[in-house]
């Protein structure tokens, strides 16, 4: 009787520890390559990430807004989101003109800025960052760079008419995006200032497309940047599943790609294309631009917003790579959630209901494997 009770403990034990080691993923050996030549690693990553599915999710922490309420709750038109290091959350309002900063736990805090051309005054606030010592850069669509100290005072403005678009380093140099013109050619080129606007380096020419004003490509890949978490820059501006790292000199030390099932234009898409042209032509490839989006966070990872899209269309995929740029997971997230910062181990995002009313939210990454 005895050896029975014992033999069906040891059966019960070693269920049990089977059915927890399967919840586990099993330890992965990542698939890609990695050759260095001519001081450039090239990175090339298999279709399949480095973990299956179900290694990382999304938990929802923290919710800001409201659809009726005080004020300093209430967003007018949230545009842009910028976290500190002590996780406090500063959201540019266009609407009102204003960023709004609450603390980590949600609680409103104070406004910086007002509407308005004089100092100090914004006119069309269009992007917001933070650097190490505090200071706010507002980039002021047109019309250039409003900067406020720690404390929310105006220290001054930088004209900077030419810019197409800004980041910031967390010392506070600034690495714009700039049209000009090359052998009669128009396009952008990225140049990198210190914090007083003196320019200190210029990476290489990105030309743009021939263009016919009758012909529109509603499908074209899109420019894609940001600033890692070793200061340097990650670029994608073609339509392969390509991203290049620079050091902020402008050369070109690693360059990560990804094998990918091209995702078809369907013909209601092209339907619905046809019905806005107007007499315009369109060109239109055979399959969507595979690299929709990118950011990178303070650990060194970078995510990707890809087409890959689940059944019915509701969500969309982000492939998370590391700071060696191998893709260590596949992230599933709702087309409702539009990420804007990732930062200390969370991702913020703003997001609207079916009513039209904005929300801050934050969630946490919960990873299943030790990364």
């Amino acid at each position: 009787m005895r050896s029975s009770v014992i033999r069906g403990t040891i059966i019960a034990l070693t269920l049990t520890l089977g059915l927890a080691c399967a919840d586990r993923p099993r330890e992965a050996t990542w698939q890609g390559k990695m050759v260095t030549a001519d001081g450039i690693t090239i990175v090339s990553n298999p279709k399949a990430p480095l973990y299956g599915p179900g290694v990382l999710d999304l938990e929802e922490d923290l919710s800001i807004g409201e659809a009726v309420g005080a004020n300093e709750y209430v967003f007018a038109r949230a545009w842009y989101i910028a976290v500190n290091d002590d996780g406090e959350i500063f959201v540019m309002d266009q609407g009102d003109a204003c960023v709004k900063v609450f603390s980590k736990n949600g609680t409103y805090l104070r406004s910086i800025g007002r509407k308005g051309q004089g100092p100090g005054e914004l006119q069309n606030p269009n992007s917001l960052h933070l650097t190490k010592n505090g200071r706010l850069i507002f980039e002021d669509f047109i019309r250039g760079l409003n900067v406020f100290g720690p404390d929310g005072t105006f220290r001054e403005f930088l004209p900077a008419t030419a810019f197409v678009d800004i980041l910031v380093t967390p010392g506070g140099r600034i690495v714009a995006r700039v049209n000009t013109i090359e052998a009669d050619r128009p396009g952008k080129q990225i140049r990198v200032f210190d914090s007083v606007l003196h320019q200190q380096a210029a990476f290489p020419f990105f030309p743009d497309e021939p263009r016919d004003p009758q012909v529109i490509k509603p499908f074209a890949g899109s420019f894609c940047w940001a600033l890692t978490a070793e200061d340097d820059l990650a670029v994608s501006y073609e339509g392969a599943y390509e991203i290049d790292i620079f050091s902020l000199d402008g050369r070109l030390h690693r360059r990560i790609r990804k094998e990918f099932d091209p995702v078809k234009i369907t013909q209601d898409e092209i339907d619905a294309i046809q019905k806005r042209l107007r007499g315009r032509k369109a060109d239109i490839p055979a399959a969507h631009a595979p690299l929709q989006g990118l950011w990178a966070d303070d650990e060194g990872h970078l995510y990707v917003k890809t087409y890959e899209r689940t059944e019915g269309g509701r969500s969309l995929y982000y492939d998370v790579f590391d700071r060696d740029g191998r893709c260590l997971a596949k992230l599933l997230i709702s087309l409702t959630i539009r990420p804007q910062v990732w930062k200390g181990g969370k991702m913020y995002s703003l997001e609207e209901d079916a009513e039209g009313f904005q929300r801050v939210k934050r969630y946490r990454l919960a990873w299943r494997v030790s990364h």
